[in-house]
């Protein structure tokens, strides 16, 4: 099992070439508005080569203009050589329809995953549910919409064999059932979305006058929020509001022993990595069990 480093912007992404990770990936998930420049992409898979590291291209959902952007990046990319591009929009996977060195990625927006809801262990504590309801909501939340065999022949169709997930142990069993169905799984270290918008309300917040205009504060800033009344905490990182769970050892070991093919640590505000250092340190201490 590998572990990459995921960078939404270029200065970040030449600290994660410095440290000890496998591969590296840039781009962002959840904001078109951060599609790096040609020359940033085309200087990061050179960079990621000379560096002999695995390159991923991640891609967020994409308005049309951000498609037509996406098409020369994609074009760029096809000229480089055989790349894995992230998509989280199904116009961005009959895009690299066109492309023969580019393979999808399935991203975490094409995936229903209930148990991302942060309601969810109030949910199954509420008195009034009878057994056989709370034990359907037990299985409904340890599943994802991949659990279910047409989607992955409906996605293995357009040619995808890897899949992003989040870490959530609830789920981490029914993972058996996406590998034996012949997909690799890179699993999500730490930043868990619970919910996500097109409108950013970190712009809105801080008044940012449009989209196209904005001086994209959150490569450096992230805002926490409370929930007093059920004791929830939620990172508004851009446009997107994150739980922050913590891994540990034995929840990796797991994953290693359901066949997952990939950990995946964020650089961001959020999770506070921003230096190699900081990358190899969390590697040493979620692969302790292993030396």
């Amino acid at each position: 099992m590998k572990l990459s480093v995921q960078a939404d912007h270029l200065k970040s992404f030449k600290e994660a070439l410095s440290s000890r990770c496998q591969g590296v990936r840039l781009g962002s998930e959840f904001c078109e508005q951060l599609l790096p420049r040609p020359c940033e992409l085309e200087e990061a898979v050179e960079l990621a080569q000379q560096a002999g590291k695995a390159f991923t291209y991640i891609t967020p959902r994409l308005s049309n203009a951000g498609i037509e952007r996406l098409r020369e990046q994609l074009a760029l990319l096809n000229e480089k050589g055989e790349t894995w591009v992230v998509f989280n929009d199904l116009g961005a996977l009959n895009l690299l329809g066109h492309y023969p060195n580019l393979h999808p990625h399935i991203g975490r927006h094409m995936l229903l995953v209930p148990a991302r809801s942060p309601w969810v262990e109030q949910h199954l504590q509420r008195e009034d549910l009878s057994v056989r309801r709370r034990d359907w909501l037990r299985a409904l939340f340890a599943s994802t919409s991949l659990n279910y065999r047409p989607t992955i022949e409906l996605y293995r169709g357009y040619g995808c064999q890897r899949v992003d997930l989040d870490w959530l142990p609830r789920t981490f069993p029914s993972l058996t059932f996406l590998v034996e169905n012949g997909l690799r799984l890179s699993v999500h270290l730490h930043l868990v979305p619970a919910t996500f918008t097109r409108k950013c309300h970190t712009a809105r917040f801080l008044r940012e006058e449009s989209p196209e205009k904005c001086s994209k504060p959150c490569l450096d800033r992230a805002f926490l929020l409370r929930n007093e009344a059920f004791g929830l905490e939620f990172y508004l990182h851009g446009n997107v509001a994150f739980r922050l769970a913590e891994p540990h050892p034995e929840a990796v070991k797991e994953l290693e022993n359901l066949r997952v093919a990939e950990l995946v640590l964020t650089m961001n505000p959020v999770t506070g990595i921003d230096s190699a250092e900081k990358i190899d340190a969390t590697m040493s201490k979620l692969m302790a069990d292993e030396r």
